[in-house]
């Protein structure tokens, strides 16, 4: 029998091996489970073109991100935050923790000057994060359908004066062509046609209206021509929707010039003009929407508002100077921008902003700044609209004195050559005062020339005024003419 010599050395070899393998893996483990835990607390960045994600988890492992242009279209995937002409939907963006949808997160992100923040402590967060393209603006629209107009801030009879206070010395009988005057509304730039304005019909649900101008928000403001698709109607019964309307049935009182009343005799000015009560004109304009427009209501913007004006001011007449309540002789916004120490202004100075700060009439011939409580107590838009004071039953209201003025209108002044000009009566819903005869509320009316102040109680014309969405969609050919007018595609 042969012995070999066993080579503990060769032995050792291998046991000190699997020794350094052995120890070599725990360290591995140890420093991983270190720096695991160190990343859970550590803020990374993810960026996403313009936008950044800050995120504090390893496990924000999924981020979708889709985007939504509107009319009924489909959710889109996108791989980044969209610069320009979207905002931030943060009502469908949402967070989750692993794949239970149900278990929505909203208050962990921030979306701030086109930048998203999450805060994340747990692991298996899930984000999705959408934006909704944005209406198109004022200017959008001006390169769309008026591209061959162009914008004119001044004019004969008509300039913008210091701070953008507008200054009108006279009524405008011209055929302006295609020109569009500018001014600052409470959404942005606004463009009204001025004179004859002989290109702005418009044809929709079954009726012709004529455009006043284009909203700062891009939605498009016109007023009832006459009924019919094929009507061309420019003076007459027929371009009153309603006639022999009151505005309210009740005038001895401060609470009557609303368009939506509040309460009689109150001894507060929140009281008398809470708007709580549709006035006698308001249920008549209610009622013609239901019957006319209610089909077509998709077409119509429902936050788009109607200013009834109703801040009280003095300055205007000595006799007028009350408190807006009861049956006290009071001055109210709209008068105040035509009157002033008992005269005619030989200077109006109209306004498309609602709620301008109006204590005194002085005041409103250098500035345009707004009163937020003004504007939210007399800017009526629908209920449940995100501006104004959502009093409204329908998206549908009435043109302001203000309007009337810009559009080529003037004070105690006949005018019959302004796209305005019917040769009928009708209201506009700008308050004018409260008189000193027995507290008889007084509000403005289109005259058969101008425009001037009667009792609430008067029988006069209805023209009602809407708001297009500003992503109508309009035939091809039209050329806003009483000819060829815009057709709103509502097919």
């Amino acid at each position: 029998m042969k012995y070999e010599k066993l080579d503990m050395n060769s032995g050792s070899k291998y046991k000190w091996l699997l020794c350094g393998l052995i120890l070599g893996v725990g360290l591995i483990m140890i420093i991983n489970t270190i720096f695991s835990y160190a990343k859970y607390k550590s803020v990374d960045s993810v960026k996403l073109a313009s936008g950044t994600i800050n995120y504090e988890s390893a496990d924000l492992n999924v981020i979708a991100m889709y985007k939504n242009d509107g009319d009924g279209t489909e959710d889109i995937p996108i791989e980044k935050i969209p610069e320009v002409g979207y905002t931030f939907d943060d009502t469908k963006s949402y967070c989750t923790i692993g794949s239970d949808i149900n278990n929505k997160i909203t208050d962990i992100f921030e979306y701030k000057e086109n930048k998203i923040s999450v805060t994340i402590d747990t692991k298996g967060t899930k984000c999705y994060f959408y934006f909704e393209k944005l209406p198109p603006t004022a200017e959008d629209i001006l390169a769309n359908l008026f591209s061959d107009f162009t914008t004119a801030e001044t004019g004969i009879s008509f300039s913008t004066g210091l701070n953008g206070v507008l200054n009108v010395t006279g009524a405008d009988t011209r055929d302006n062509g295609n020109v569009l005057y500018k001014a600052e509304d409470n959404d942005g730039s606004s463009y009204f046609f001025r004179g004859q304005a002989p290109n702005n019909w418009v044809q929709f649900a079954n009726m012709r209206w004529r455009i006043i101008r284009i909203n700062g928000d891009g939605t498009i403001r016109m007023i009832f021509q006459c009924n019919g698709a094929d009507c061309t109607d420019t003076t007459g019964t027929e371009t009153n929707a309603e006639s022999n309307v009151a505005y309210n049935s009740e005038a001895k009182d401060n609470t009557y010039v609303g368009y939506y009343y509040g309460t009689q005799s109150a001894s507060s000015y929140a009281e008398t003009h809470n708007g709580n009560n549709p006035s006698t004109i308001a249920e008549a304009v209610n009622s013609w929407y239901e019957d006319n427009l209610i089909e077509y209501e998709d077409f119509i913007d429902q936050n788009a508002g109607f200013c009834n004006d109703r801040q009280s001011v003095s300055g205007v007449n000595l006799s007028y100077n009350g408190t807006g309540t009861g049956t006290s002789p009071t001055s109210y916004a709209l008068w105040g921008r035509v009157y002033k120490n008992g005269r005619s202004r030989q200077q109006h100075i109209p306004t498309l902003k609602c709620g301008v700060s109006a204590a005194t009439a002085e005041a409103q011939e250098t500035s345009v700044t707004v009163n937020d409580a003004a504007y939210q107590r007399d800017l009526f838009t629908k209920k449940g609209s995100n501006k104004g004071n959502g009093k409204l039953d329908y998206p549908i209201g009435l043109i302001t004195a203000d309007e009337v003025i810009l559009a080529g209108g003037y004070n105690q002044f006949n005018n019959s050559s302004y796209y305005l000009y019917t040769n009928q009566k009708y209201w506009t819903m700008s308050p004018a005062y409260v008189s000193d005869y027995g507290g008889d509320a007084y509000v403005s009316y289109v005259t058969e020339g101008s425009f001037s102040y009667t009792g609430v109680n008067a029988p006069l014309g209805v023209r009602p005024v809407i708001n297009l969405k500003a992503n109508t969609i309009f035939e091809s050919g039209g050329e806003g003419t009483i000819d060829k007018p815009y057709v709103v595609v509502t097919d």
